[in-house]
């Protein structure tokens, strides 16, 4: 064989392994994609649950913001 043509045999295999890697990539991605649609979305937990909520009702709102006489 002469050394061109195992140069150029090199190159195409390292051209192959490159193909090779980035497909094993895209397949690594979609196997985890199909693994998280797989399973029910969580419920939504707020995240401000630990604010006060107000105690008042709309009719005692309307009277502490409005005109005072």
């Amino acid at each position: 064989m002469t050394e061109a043509a195992h140069e150029q045999i090199k190159r195409e295999l390292d051209e192959a392994l490159d193909t090779m890697r980035s497909e094993l990539d895209r397949v690594e991605l979609l196997a985890a994609a199909l693994n998280v649609f797989g399973h029910p979305i969580p419920d939504y937990q707020p995240r401000f649950h630990h604010l006060n909520r107000v105690a008042l009702r709309a009719q005692e709102l309307g009277k502490a913001g409005g005109p005072k006489p």
